[in-house]
């Protein structure tokens, strides 16, 4: 898995969309509720939300790139 920082913006919105979409479906309340506002938000706040919680997606980015299809 490439690291996050050494992601194009193109890669990084795939990894916290993906992350967002393994928060909704496994995180607790908050974290599913945290996923749904991701997901209605403008581009501005995506990166408020990512900006406050980078320890939770950073968590899902990476359960989710585990648990992705290896690329062909």
């Amino acid at each position: 898995m490439k690291h996050y920082a050494q992601m194009t913006p193109e890669e990084r919105a795939t990894a916290n969309h993906r992350a967002a979409e393994l928060l909704e479906k496994i995180g607790g309340g908050f974290a599913s509720a945290l996923a749904r506002a991701y997901f209605v938000a403008d581009g501005t706040n995506q990166a408020r939300i990512l900006g406050t919680f980078p320890d939770l997606f950073e968590r899902y980015r990476t359960w989710a790139a585990e648990s992705a299809p290896a690329d062909n």
